[in-house]
Order: structure tokens, then C-alpha cells, then sequence
């Protein structure tokens, strides 16, 4: 898929500034206790990046249509933000969910619909947590043959206190399924971290697996790298850099940027 990068939605200061071709459209309703609402369908293969620069209360629906390919790069930088995200994903489309965090504070919960068969989401969240951050993903396979790809990596510092909690669905007879979580916190303070994955599943026919860790660096990655004539902090600063920027294709100088304030 060529992605267009032209597409992009720009939020700051409660102004909602857009740059979008005729793949995607979008609507914005009147907001509720000062939630704004916006509702965003996708008609064909493209790509879409949400970057946040100040405090945002928004809940987002998103609509994939079939058989299409999406990706979509969110941002968050600076602000306070309660965010929740609804994707519809229809029959045979593919999404993948990126985004890269260093925010004050957020409450965001994101919620996938896996409605027609073979659809997928591959979902990717790099963060580092200065403050209190809490995540709520939820993952639905409503049909058949469908896969959802869930990783979550976070570094928690300073006054942070970073939260995980996963949970994945799939009913009676929705058969070859794929359900896979992976989280990990490295967490520098000596504040409290959680995750809390969960899988519920009343079929057998399907493959479903997940992981949570929490804790310092690695001490035998440290070690090998002290043997190396590297320090100890040098050491850790190389593990956390290569925590976070694993897995990131597009953006990864935006997340270098982001370790650089912390770590040099």
C-alpha cells in the first residue's frame, strides 16, 4: 500500500485542523460534556496520522470498509488527554494501529470490532509515562478467521504510574481465530505499574496467547554490556532506546526525540 501522508488531522489549543483526500470522510458532531465527537470512514487503502499538541477530549469511531488496507500514526506529545477510539473493521481489511506517546497524563480506551471475516488489527503502542496513564483496549471477533496483533511497551518514570489492561473476545463458533497480546513495562520508579490481560473464549478452534512483564531493565542485558566497556547508565539508556524504538518503521525520529529529553 503507498501511503498518502497528506492525510492528517491536527488537534491543538480545541481547534481541529484537517488535511484529508477523498479516501477518507469525516464528520464532527456537537460535543457532550465537552467531548467532542468525530466519526471517520474509510473508503479505500490509505494512511492517516492523528497528532495531539495540547489537552483533548475526543471520542473517535472509525470506519473500515471491506476489503481495504489502512494505517493509521497517532501522535500525543505535552498534554492531558481522555481519548477513546471505536474501529469498525469490516470483511477482508487490514489495519495497523500505531502510536507513539509522551504526554502529562492519559486516560484513552480503544475498542475493535472485528466484524467480517479475515478481517485483521495489528496494534502498536510506544510510550513513556511521566504521570498517571491508563489504557483500555478491547478486541471483538465477531466473525470467523480473524487476527488481532496487540503490543503495548511502556517506560515509566518520574511521577508515573502506567496501567495495561487487555482484554480479547471470541463467541461460540467464530473458529481460526488469532489472538495474541504482548505487554511489557519497564518501570524506573518505585511507583506501581499494572497490566491485566485477559482472553475470553468460548471456542476451542482458535490460537490465542499473551504475556505481561513488569520491571527494571534486564540485569544480564546490562551485564553483557558492561562487558563491554559500556556503564551501567550508558547501558540502560541503549536497552530503553532499543525498547521503544523496536517495531516502528515511520515516526522512529519523533520517538528518538522523545528518548532524547530523558535519556542521552
Amino acid at each position: 500500500m503507498k501511503m498518502n501522508m497528506l492525510n492528517k488531522i491536527n488537534i491543538a489549543d480545541d481547534e481541529i485542523q484537517t488535511t484529508l483526500d477523498s479516501n477518507i470522510e469525516i464528520s464532527s458532531n456537537s460535543t457532550i460534556a465537552d467531548i467532542r465527537q468525530i466519526e471517520i470512514k474509510i473508503l479505500k487503502d490509505t494512511a492517516l496520522m492523528i497528532e495531539y499538541n495540547s489537552d483533548a477530549k475526543i471520542d473517535f469511531k472509525i470506519n473500515v470498509m471491506k476489503n481495504i488496507n489502512f494505517n493509521i500514526y497517532i501522535v500525543k506529545t505535552d498534554g492531558k488527554y481522555k481519548v477513546s477510539y471505536k474501529y469498525l473493521i469490516d470483511q477482508n481489511s487490514n489495519v495497523n494501529i500505531y502510536k507513539i506517546y509522551d504526554a502529562k497524563e492519559v486516560k484513552e480506551m480503544d475498542i475493535i470490532y472485528l466484524n467480517g471475516q479475515e478481517a485483521k488489527v495489528n496494534y502498536l503502542l510506544k510510550t513513556i509515562s511521566t504521570d498517571k496513564e491508563k489504557y483500555d483496549i478491547m478486541v471483538y471477533h465477531n466473525a470467523p478467521n480473524t487476527e488481532s496483533h496487540i503490543i503495548n511497551n511502556g517506560v515509566n518514570i518520574k511521577d508515573g504510574s502506567l496501567k495495561f489492561n487487555v482484554s480479547s473476545f471470541v463467541p461460540k463458533n467464530n473458529i481460526d481465530c488469532v489472538l495474541a497480546q504482548s505487554n511489557r513495562i519497564i518501570n524506573l520508579t518505585n511507583h506501581k505499574c499494572e497490566i491485566r490481560p485477559n482472553l475470553f473464549i468460548d471456542e476451542n478452534d482458535v490460537a490465542a496467547s499473551h504475556s505481561a512483564h513488569i520491571g527494571k531493565c534486564n540485569e544480564n542485558e546490562i551485564f553483557y554490556l558492561m562487558s563491554r566497556g559500556i556503564t551501567a547508565k550508558e547501558a540502560e539508556n541503549l536497552i530503553i532506546k532499543g525498547f521503544l524504538l523496536k517495531g516502528l518503521t515511520l515516526f522512529k525520529e519523533e520517538m528518538e526525540k522523545n528518548i532524547n529529553k530523558y535519556w542521552r
